[in-house]
């Protein structure tokens, strides 16, 4: 069993943007501070570069902390700019938002190379070919399994290209 602490990050849902931008800029500024205190502890951004890029534009004096903590991989970053649902966008959405997201990364120090997917209501048959495409060979999933998948670790086989070994992952809750 695996632990992954994160946040998992809408930028706007059931309040406007600013209000979570702010939720956002306070847990970051905690987080960096545990970081620097705590060597051990990793953390990921739910697979999205937007939370970062949403972070540095309140705190843009918070860029050192962020790449020094990337950089002794503690921070995990992307690799999509934003969580997509595959089913409201085509393929070339999916490409453009992970080129996007892995740029976003890198500028800080590189993305984390896992398809975080957790929070998708399905999947579309192309994402494996899609992360192959982008040198990613593994993902982490929950929502969105087929009923057929009876265990936690397996390879999704898209239409054309090698399988993805896929992980399903549940989620806990914390108190806020």
């Amino acid at each position: 069993m695996w632990i992954v602490p994160h946040t998992h990050w809408d930028r706007e849902w059931y309040e406007p943007h600013d209000v979570f931008r702010a939720r956002l800029v306070s847990m970051l500024d905690s987080l960096l501070t545990m970081l620097e205190g705590e060597p051990a502890y990793r953390f990921t951004l739910d697979g999205q570069s937007a939370a970062i890029d949403d972070y540095l534009e309140i705190r843009p004096e918070e860029t050192a902390r962020v790449r020094a903590a990337v950089a002794r991989g503690q921070l995990a970053l992307g690799p999509f700019q934003i969580l997509l649902d595959e089913f409201c966008c085509d393929g070339e959405t999916i490409v453009r938002n992970l080129e996007h997201g892995i740029a976003s990364a890198r500028r800080l120090g590189g993305e984390m190379r896992v398809g975080y997917l957790p929070d998708m209501f399905g999947h579309a048959a192309q994402t494996p070919q899609i992360l192959r495409g982008f040198g990613i060979a593994d993902a982490s999933l929950w929502r969105g399994v087929p009923a057929a998948v009876d265990r936690h670790a397996f390879l999704w086989e898209g239409s054309t290209a090698p399988p993805c070994a896929w992980s399903t992952c549940g989620t806990a809750t914390a108190a806020p």
